[in-house]
């Protein structure tokens, strides 16, 4: 057995890192190629900035200064629904429309492997805008001590942010076959905001809190929510986990049998 210290483990570990660094370096290229900086920074980070704002003020209208603060917390994740969940769908539709699934299929490395290193950086962008949106939005509705409090937990939104991100790559590869992964993904958002607990609590109407179980960001959201309360929260962020990792399958599941049915049938069509 060959022990991974050896020169033939080297010599099969040095080609290996240099085709997952190109997959990376690729999938920034994809991302700026779709979102310039400029259009991120002009566009997308104030439409996050004027969503957060919009939540929490309703909740203070709607039940006082407590349901501010949890809208506040809640609106930050939702935020996420609208950009990874949605955007992350460029990954799978640039193929499409360039006709260049048939050289992912071909290559050395697994097509799923390549999709999801291609969409690694929509989760460390949604991170990066989570923080400006909670810098900008705390201060103007009075809440910069509840922004400060949350700094320590920015790794739980990180968990949300890349769980969000698997479960619109798993629906944007699912639907992309019938032109229907812009809506798919965006229903995919409108449910994660309705069930996710993020604007009023859950217990509500059991159907959406059980909906809310599958989806991201709900138990993301209660794991924050118990750790600023003193609670234990790790039951919770480990949920999440579970439902990321569930999306990350389904979305490898798409993959592979596109990939599967491309072979069989000659065409990269996605139909």
């Amino acid at each position: 057995m060959t022990s991974l210290g050896s020169p033939v483990a080297r010599l099969v570990a040095v080609p290996a890192l240099w085709r997952f660094s190109e997959m990376l370096r690729l999938g920034w290229r994809e991302y700026f190629a779709a979102n310039p900086p400029a259009l991120v920074l002009s566009a997308t980070a104030p439409r996050l900035v004027l969503q957060t704002l919009f939540f929490t003020v309703l909740g203070s209208v709607v039940a006082g200064p407590g349901q501010r603060q949890f809208a506040f917390v809640g609106g930050l994740a939702l935020a996420l629904a609208g950009t990874n969940a949605v955007n992350v769908s460029n990954v799978p539709v640039t193929d499409k429309c360039y006709a260049t699934f048939w050289r992912i299929r071909s290559g050395r490395v697994r097509p799923a492997v390549v999709f999801f290193a291609r969409a690694a950086p929509y989760p460390l962008i949604g991170l990066g805008l989570l923080v400006l949106d909670a810098a900008l939005v705390g201060p103007l509705v009075g809440l910069p001590g509840l922004t400060l409090r949350l700094a320590p937990l920015v790794g739980l939104y990180a968990l949300i942010s890349v769980t969000t991100t698997a479960a619109g790559l798993a629906s944007a590869s699912l639907s992309i076959g019938r032109h229907a992964d812009i809506l798919v993904t965006n229903l995919l958002a409108y449910l994660i905001i309705l069930c996710s607990g993020g604007f009023l609590p859950p217990g509500r109407v059991g159907w959406i809190d059980d909906l809310g179980k599958v989806l991201p960001v709900s138990h993301g959201l209660a794991a924050v929510r118990a750790a600023l309360a003193g609670r234990p929260w790790a039951g919770q962020a480990g949920l999440e986990v579970l439902v990321g990792l569930g999306w990350m399958l389904l979305a490898a599941a798409a993959i592979t049998a596109q990939a599967s049915r491309a072979r069989r049938l000659g065409h990269d069509d996605y139909s």
